[in-house]
């Protein structure tokens, strides 16, 4: 495909590649949504982001997590993959 498109036709979608991201690079903000969800305890979406170079102010400090902050993070996700799991009907309830 790549080969058949024009130089104006390729710039064309780098333009709105950058308007629109596809889904599968922003999974960030839609798993963040889950795991805000998960932990139920307010916190603004963007403090469960990952930085990808979206501010790189934010990646400049780091913050010692406490084993109970991890532990929450580790629950959700085991939550989150086992109900995954579940509606594929893969896994055993015991």
């Amino acid at each position: 495909m790549l080969a058949s498109m024009s130089t104006e036709q390729l710039e064309e979608w780098r333009i709105f590649d950058e308007l629109d991201p596809p889904q599968a690079e922003r999974m960030d903000w839609g798993l963040a949504h889950i795991v805000q969800v998960l932990m139920r305890d307010g916190k603004p979406l963007k403090e469960f982001m990952l930085a990808f170079g979206d501010a790189p102010s934010a990646r400049t400090s780091l913050v010692r997590q406490t084993a109970e902050f991890i532990e929450h993070h580790i629950d959700a996700w085991c939550q989150v993959s086992s109900v995954i799991l579940a509606k594929k009907g893969i896994g055993s309830n015991g």
